[in-house]
C-alpha cells in the first residue's frame, strides 16, 4: 500500500474507535465500508486482526460487567455460523462481498437511525449470536444482528459483552478462515492480519482523541453522526459492488 493509503486507513480505524469508545459500539460499521474504500488492498484478515485489538481493550476496561452467561451463549452460537460463513467467504467473488457488506451495513444503519430493536430473549441472544458469527469470516460485521438484540438495562455491560463477544467471533473466524484455506494462520491471510496489527498505533490514538471529545460531544451525537456516515459510505460500497 502506499503511504496515503496508510494514513488514510488509520485515520478511519482512528475515527471507528472514538466511536466504539463514546457509544459502545459502531467500530466495524464505521470502519469496514470506509477500509473498502480507502484501502482496498487491506482483506478480512486485517479488519479482523485489528478489531480483535480494539475489543480486547474495550472488553478489559470494563470488565466488571462483563455477563459471561450472555457471552457464553452467543458465543456457542456463533460457531456453527463461523463455519458456514468461512464456506461463504471462500466461494463469494470480491464484487459479491461489496454489495453484500454495504447492503448489511446499510440495513444496520437504518435500523439503528429508526432505534428498532428486537426482543432480547435467551433465544434471541443466541440468534443474533450465530448470525453474527456468520457475518464475521464474510464481512467483519458481527455487530449488526447483536446490536439491534442485546439491550441489557445497564449500559455498561453491553459494552463489556458485546465487545468481548466481536472479540471471541473475530479471533475464531481468522482461525477458521485460515485452516480452510490450508494456511493456519501462514501466507496471504497470516500477513494481512500483520497489516491489521500495524494499525494499532491508530487505536491509540483514537482512544487518546475520544476521552476529550467524549466529555464534550453527547454520545447519542457521535452515534448519529457515525450511523449517518456509515450508511453513506454502505451504499457506495454496494454500488461499487453493482457496477463492478
Amino acid at each position: 500500500m502506499t503511504a496515503a493509503a496508510w494514513l488514510a486507513a488509520g485515520a478511519v480505524v482512528a475515527l471507528a474507535t472514538v466511536v466504539q469508545s463514546a457509544t459502545g459500539m459502531g467500530f466495524g460499521i464505521v470502519a469496514v465500508p470506509l477500509l473498502v474504500l480507502v484501502a482496498p488492498q487491506l482483506g478480512i484478515g486485517a479488519v479482523l486482526a485489528i478489531t480483535v485489538v480494539v475489543m480486547i481493550v474495550a472488553a478489559w476496561s470494563e470488565r466488571r460487567w462483563l455477563h459471561r452467561g450472555d457471552l457464553m451463549r452467543a458465543s456457542v452460537a456463533a460457531v456453527p455460523g463461523i463455519v458456514a460463513g468461512t464456506l461463504i467467504a471462500h466461494v463469494t467473488p470480491a464484487a459479491a462481498t461489496q454489495v453484500v457488506v454495504g447492503a448489511v451495513v446499510v440495513a444496520a444503519s437504518a435500523l439503528s437511525l429508526l432505534a428498532w430493536r428486537a426482543r432480547m430473549t435467551p433465544a434471541s441472544v443466541a440468534v443474533a449470536g450465530g448470525l453474527g458469527g456468520a457475518l464475521t469470516p464474510i464481512a467483519a460485521l458481527p455487530g449488526p444482528p447483536m446490536a439491534v438484540v442485546y439491550r441489557p438495562d445497564e449500559v455498561r455491560t453491553m459494552r463489556a459483552t458485546l465487545s468481548a463477544y466481536f472479540a471471541v467471533t473475530s479471533v475464531l473466524s481468522l482461525i477458521s478462515l485460515s485452516l480452510s484455506a490450508g494456511r493456519a494462520g501462514a501466507g496471504p491471510l497470516g500477513l494481512d492480519a500483520l497489516a491489521g496489527l500495524a494499525l494499532a498505533p491508530a487505536v491509540i490514538v483514537g482512544a487518546v482523541a475520544a476521552a476529550p471529545l467524549v466529555r464534550r460531544i453527547p454520545a447519542g451525537a457521535v452515534r448519529t453522526a457515525a450511523l449517518i456516515l456509515s450508511l453513506v459510505s454502505g451504499a457506495v460500497l454496494a454500488a461499487r459492488g453493482i457496477v463492478a
